[in-house]
């Protein structure tokens, strides 16, 4: 009887095993994703710090493109 409920039991402890090594590959794929986007943020982040300053002197359009290539640049 017991051999009959650990055979039965065994596909789904299969199934959760190839859940699990799924899962970490989807997580190693996500972690470089995850990376640049947060680095993408950093550059939103300080083009807005940047451009508020640049709004308030009287920066035009073109002023405000100037920073937000600067910073950018400077993530690189």
């Amino acid at each position: 009887m017991a051999k009959e409920i650990a055979a039965k039991e065994n596909p789904v402890v299969d199934a959760l095993k190839k859940l699990k090594e799924e899962e970490a590959e989807l997580v190693a794929k996500l972690k470089p994703l995850q990376e640049a986007i947060g680095a993408l943020e950093k550059i939103i982040d300080k083009s807005v710090k940047k451009i508020k300053p640049a709004k308030d002197n009287g920066g035009d359009a073109s002023s405000v493109e100037e920073v937000v290539a600067e910073s950018v640049e400077e993530v690189q």
